[in-house]
């Protein structure tokens, strides 16, 4: 059996369609048109033929007063359809099939199948003058194996506007062969062989008959000449191998009055009348050699819809990263003058709080020792400080008054870059990020306007357009009241020294495990709890954020793995207590205050990042990662159908 008339095959190509057509929607294609082109071709003229059983159908077609209603009267044997001198009075088509197919369930339905109609037959002949569905009719003269199809002219009309363009398309598109009728006054009419041979070509290449109407005093020569310009209008230099014969319709007064049917007389070498060359096409021949040129065409366009499809979506990707990058550095510049004290404080606290009992004990004698060396570390701070000019420590209002500023310039830059056309990305060569846009940008083979614009020093500057598919969520962020949102931020916001039972049951939890690793000498010293005494004191615990590791820096680093996906965060977390501390000591008390900064920042951060995605990206990244998942499942499918039909395609080479 031929594997491309295959019930697999069948499924695969309606697979490949649908999911094609999905894709087109959810990711607004720009090659939106050629999908349903495409989609089109391949319900009308593929999917139903592949049926084994399934008629030749041929197709009359050309345009006004061309004679195709009285050439299709001919061929059946009896006047079904109304002729006269007037162009366009069919207005819908009509299909003729042999009685054999009355009791063969499913054929009127598939020739019916690309009009999107059930089968309706024809009961007066008066019903095509009206615009409609198809109308059926079976004849006893027509040979099994052929359904013929009278169409309405497709050039009724002017400026362009023609009232039966659209159910002729649809019509042509449904035919196995065309038998094209034209007269002397346009046999060279260039809009219609164009529009001909775009029904005979754009999927697949399809066969077709000439049938020139010309009075008797036309010679054969003068025939054969005309036919020979039209079938190069419509095929080129292939009009030799895909004309199948050229007739001559003879003009006469009473066929145009309807008193006989017109003669149809081959020209040329061939001597088979129309009906019968009709007859003797072996269906499946015809059909298996069309469908296979039309089923090349659609694994080829299908194949090119999913590269563009594949460019769509990393398009996609790419402008989530760029968007998820932008936002990572307004969360940092939100948290500017974020103070750590007080967390500090805290966990300082707890800990002395669950000192066991006899530690409390021996710690009252430590804090007589320890009392001083606080004196001295104050004193010293001050001095350091007078010298350097330096102003005493903010106020709590001071610090929340700087916070809602950074936190309200943050949020307008990041509003800026969610809504304008394109993203631009300025990051640290050192940014683990350039490496990753990088690769995003190298993938998009069909969008050279998107890749690193500038690299100058020490940045590096990307350039990303918005999807199309986020046009819309874009669009509702551009028309929120922004003012309100920014109020109802700032009024969410926490303040400076603010610690959420989340975050203290994080701190309780540290110092469990802190506690748990300690050694008997450790909890006899004390250290710990000496240097915890000590550091709330200083009120002056400061950071740094940063993307790379900063290697050789002094201070406590703490690395905030994983909190903006594959991109590590930094904090230099600098306690001015810690000067002229014994590197003993000093490790001991990073290995100690390290977790505490991590939990304290990253609690932070990710309060802000939560914030912000609520209040301004989360539209654009929540479609974006819906439309993603979405597509990678139908680009999954289409993969998969189009490797079975490339199969197919070897195997009936």
């Amino acid at each position: 059996m031929d594997q491309l008339y295959d019930a697999g095959t069948i499924e695969a190509v309606a697979r490949l369609k649908d999911a094609a057509v999905r894709l087109s929607d959810l990711l607004v294609l720009d090659c939106r048109p050629a999908v349903d082109a495409w989609q089109q071709a391949v319900e009308a003229r593929l999917l139903p033929r592949l049926k084994p059983d399934f008629p030749l159908v041929a197709a009359i077609c050309g345009g006004g007063s061309s004679g195709k209603s009285t050439l299709f009267n001919a061929l059946v044997g009896r006047p079904l359809s109304p002729t006269g001198g007037r162009a366009g009075i069919n207005r819908r088509p009509l299909i003729a099939i042999s009685t054999q197919y009355k009791e063969k369930p499913g054929v009127a339905d598939a020739l019916c199948d690309p009009f999107g109609c059930a089968p309706k037959l024809l009961e007066a002949m008066e019903e095509l003058a009206s615009p409609g569905d198809p109308l059926l009719c079976y004849q006893e003269s027509l040979p099994p194996g052929l359904a013929l199809l009278d169409t309405p002219d497709f050039d009724t009309g002017a400026g362009g506007s023609y009232q039966n363009r659209e159910m002729a398309e649809r019509s042509l598109s449904a035919a196995d062969v065309l038998i094209y009728i034209f007269t002397n006054a346009n046999y060279n009419n260039r809009d219609n062989t164009d529009f001909i041979a775009r029904m005979l070509t754009t999927v697949g290449t399809r066969n077709s008959f000439l049938v020139y109407r010309v009075y008797p005093s036309f010679s054969d020569e003068e025939v054969l000449d005309h036919a020979g310009t039209v079938g190069r209008n419509l095929y080129g230099e292939g009009a030799g191998q895909h004309v199948l014969g050229v007739y001559r319709a003879v003009e006469d007064n009473r066929v145009a009055a309807g008193e006989q049917p017109v003669g149809v007389v081959p020209t040329g070498d061939g001597r088979t009348g129309l009906m019968e060359a009709l007859s003797q096409m072996d269906p499946r021949q015809v059909k298996g050699e069309l469908h296979r040129s039309i089923f090349t065409d659609v694994i080829h366009q299908g194949r090119g819809f999913v590269e563009a499809v594949r460019q769509a979506d990393e398009h996609l990707a790419a402008y989530l990263e760029g968007l998820r990058t932008i936002q990572r550095s307004y969360v940092q510049e939100a948290l500017s003058h974020l103070p750590m004290d007080a967390v500090v404080r805290r966990f300082s606290q707890i800990w002395r709080d669950t000192d066991p009992s006899h530690v409390k004990f021996m710690r009252k004698t430590g804090q007589v020792v320890e009392g001083p060396l606080q004196m001295a570390l104050r004193a010293a701070k001050w001095i350091r400080g007078r010298k350097a000019g330096k102003k005493e420590a903010a106020p709590e209002g001071a610090v929340a008054a700087a916070m809602e500023a950074d936190l309200v310039q943050a949020a307008n830059g990041l509003r800026k870059a969610a809504v304008d056309p394109e993203l631009m990305l300025r990051l640290s060569r050192s940014d683990p990020a350039v490496d990753q846009m990088r690769e995003l940008l190298r993938r998009l083979t069909k969008h050279p306007d998107m890749a690193e614009s500038s690299t100058r020093g020490d940045t590096a500057t990307f350039r990303i357009s918005l999807p199309p598919a986020l046009a819309d969520a874009q669009e509702a962020l551009r028309g929120a009241n922004w003012s309100a949102t920014l109020e109802d931020m700032l009024a969410r916001q926490e303040s400076p020294g603010g610690l959420t039972g989340e975050l203290e049951e994080e701190l309780q939890r540290l110092v469990r495990e802190q506690r748990a690793r300690m050694t008997t000498f450790d909890q006899i010293r004390q250290t710990f709890a000496a240097m915890l005494n000590i550091i709330p004191a200083t009120a002056a615990v400061t950071y740094v954020l940063s993307t790379g590791d900063p290697v050789g820096a002094v201070g406590i680093k703490v690395k905030l793995a994983g909190l903006f996906g594959l991109n590590d965060l930094y904090a230099l977390v600098a306690i001015p207590a810690t000067a002229g501390m014994k590197k003993a000591d000093l490790k001991q008390l990073e290995a100690l205050l390290a977790p505490v900064a991590r939990a304290w920042l990253t609690h932070k951060l990710t309060a802000i990042e939560a914030l912000f995605e609520e209040k301004i990206t989360g539209a654009l990244l929540q479609k974006g990662q819906a439309v993603s998942a979405a597509a990678a499942d139908d680009i999954q499918r289409m993969d998969q159908s189009l490797a079975h039909c490339g199969r197919v395609l070897e195997k009936t080479a």
